[in-house]
């Protein structure tokens, strides 16, 4: 009776587990659709305004913009204080965490406002630049306002219902249109971008406290907000390292080279993360959750990450490889002749967004992991590299010179990432690398297409080359796939199935 009871009470567990592990593939399909629908969505939107307000506005109302961010930026980092991604990745109490992390956010973001405010003017002597004193005041209002957004965002991310946020970001996304394209055309220059995106942050905090269901009770528990705090200073001290990565290239450029460089540096850089480092963005979102329910199994937990980093590299290798040979048509066409000057170092930066993508898909297996001090140590030593290149480089070779002190260290750093990641699903690095090879090798052929087209269409309109090549690439790029792997479609097509 005993024997019965025991392999029944076995065959009920192992039951369990295939019916959970059923729902969590069909949630992380789920969630995989939604998020890339929304994202690309709001590509598309955003890809839109840019090229109306490029046209409308100057290079050096981006470049001030740009610089005025860079201060904004710093205390962003805390303003999620790593507490969203300790949400996520806690499995117990989570409603007595939620609504202390509902007081903790806006507690600090008074706290960044006030700061960023007084340092403003010391800034804008910093760089030269008088106008980025307002600008900077006028941006840290998005501390306050965004802290009542981070709480209701990571419980909708930890919960995966990425469809309930396509409103949340889509219709605050018009909103900037609408504001920053009117006040353009008004003639109100650079304020034009500044009151858009204050408006974009409204819209915002709106849209998504009306889609999710949590309410908080307004109980702060001490404990519990030191549990938090010690799991997201980890990820906030990479996250500090991460901004100073982002911001010692256009710190240079805006200090060295004036406010127009900067312009073309950051529609570079822009275009460069379009595709190779949102496909990650869109992963991402996605991964830390689910790596965050299976962190115990790690044979589900490597399975994950291999297709998780196969199916990326899919999309971020040939994205960077077509955007490197269609770089100057594409500017010339979208953009227009004043942008040229940004050609080349977009041609560099394309490869410093796939590093990226890669880097981030693969950090999201560290903090899952309980390991977000690995990922601290390598934006450490990429900030470093990066310290030591970027002065004399761009000195020499302007915005050209800072791509190239920006991706080599990236590039770097992505070789050391798979290594350690090898250690965590115990796997070598050869390993992980062949999940590259199918978008090497399509990608390989891509290049070889388009640079014949290229060749021979010389006398053609830059539009008529632009809209070909885009469209020999990808036809290209998916048959040489059909012949080199034809598996991954027929595991896209299971993927779609379970939809």
């Amino acid at each position: 009776m005993g024997t019965i009871f025991f392999y029944s009470n076995a065959a009920y567990k192992y039951t369990l587990q295939i019916l959970v592990s059923m729902s969590l593939i069909r949630k992380t399909t789920r969630g995989l659709f939604w998020v890339s629908f929304s994202t690309v969505l709001l590509k598309v939107i955003n890809f839109i305004l840019t090229i109306i307000l490029a046209r409308l506005l100057e290079p050096g109302h981006f470049g001030l913009v740009a610089i005025g961010l860079i201060i904004v930026n710093f205390f962003e980092i805390f303003r999620d204080l790593g507490i969203g991604t300790a949400l996520i990745y806690k499995k117990d109490s989570v409603d007595k965490a939620a609504n202390t992390a509902f007081f903790l956010f806006p507690m600090f973001a008074v706290i960044f406002y006030v700061v960023s405010y007084l340092i403003a003017p010391s800034a804008a002597y910093f760089f030269n630049e008088p106008e980025v004193e307002a600008i900077i005041r006028a941006l840290s209002f998005i501390f306050v306002i965004g802290s009542f957004w981070a709480l209701p965002n990571s419980l909708l991310d930890k919960n995966l219902e990425f469809k309930k946020k396509i409103i949340p970001q889509v219709v605050p996304k018009i909103g900037y249109g609408i504001v920053a394209i009117s006040l353009a055309l008004n003639g109100f220059g650079v304020w034009s971008l500044v009151i858009g995106r204050l408006a974009l942050e409204m819209l915002s905090v709106l849209a998504i406290w009306f889609v999710v269901d949590w309410r908080p009770s307004y109980r702060f528990d001490t404990k519990t907000a030191s549990e938090l705090i010690s799991y997201g200073r980890q990820v906030v001290g990479a996250n500090i390292l991460l901004f100073l990565i982002s911001i010692i290239d256009v710190t240079f450029i805006g200090r060295l080279l004036g406010a127009d460089n900067l312009g073309f540096y950051a529609i570079a850089l822009g275009i460069a993360n379009l595709f190779a480092s949102q496909v990650s963005i869109i992963v991402d979102r996605v991964m830390f959750p689910v790596y965050s329910t299976i962190q115990d199994n790690r044979t589900a937990l490597k399975k994950a990450y291999i297709r998780t980093i196969k199916y990326v590299s899919l999309i971020s290798i040939p994205a960077t490889f077509g955007i490197f040979i269609i770089a100057e048509d594409f500017i010339k066409v979208v953009y227009g002749d004043k942008w040229l000057p940004a050609v080349a170092a977009l041609q560099v930066l394309c490869f410093y967004g796939l590093s990226w993508s890669l880097i981030s898909t693969t950090e999201n297996l560290y903090l899952a992991a309980g390991k977000p001090e690995v990922r601290t140590k390598f934006k450490l030593l990429q900030l470093i590299l990066m310290s030591v290149l970027m002065y004399p480089l761009t000195m020499r070779y302007g915005i050209f010179g800072a791509s190239i002190a920006a991706m080599l260290p990236s590039t770097l750093i992505m070789f050391l990432t798979f290594r350690e990641a090898g250690k965590i699903i115990d796997e070598s690095f050869a390993y992980i690398a062949k999940s590259f090879v199918p978008g090497i090798k399509g990608s390989l052929v891509l290049i070889l297409a388009i640079y014949a087209w290229q060749y021979v269409s010389d006398p053609y309109s830059p539009i008529l080359r632009l809209s070909f090549s885009i469209i020999l690439g990808s036809s290209v790029y998916i048959t040489s796939l059909w012949l080199i792997r034809r598996d991954l479609f027929l595991e896209i097509k299971d993927m779609i199935t379970r939809r």
